[in-house]
């Protein structure tokens, strides 16, 4: 039996390598909107080619960079900043 983990917005950095890519590509890529407000249309999308550019931006290297950053800073947190249906589900 496999053990999988529920992730939290309180235990996502402890298991932050745990999250798949495409989780870790959301969560970044709504750090990043939080940063760069201006970049996003009226429906929250971006070129992914802008979000790397941003994400260097911001000082970090990789999403999970970007994610440890926003929460340190910001913080994620449920309901709307934190869909863990969506973060574990991928």
């Amino acid at each position: 039996m496999e053990n999988k983990i529920e992730f939290t917005s309180e235990n996502l950095i402890a298991n932050i390598h745990f999250i798949g890519p495409w989780s870790a590509y959301g969560l970044a890529s709504e750090a990043i909107q939080h940063y760069f407000p201006k970049e996003y249309d009226e429906e929250g999308n971006c070129d992914i080619s802008t979000e790397v550019k941003l994400m260097y931006d911001l000082g970090c290297d990789n999403w999970h960079d970007v994610i440890i950053k926003f929460h340190k800073e910001v913080g994620y947190k449920a309901p709307n900043g934190f869909n863990s249906i969506a973060v574990n589900e991928n």
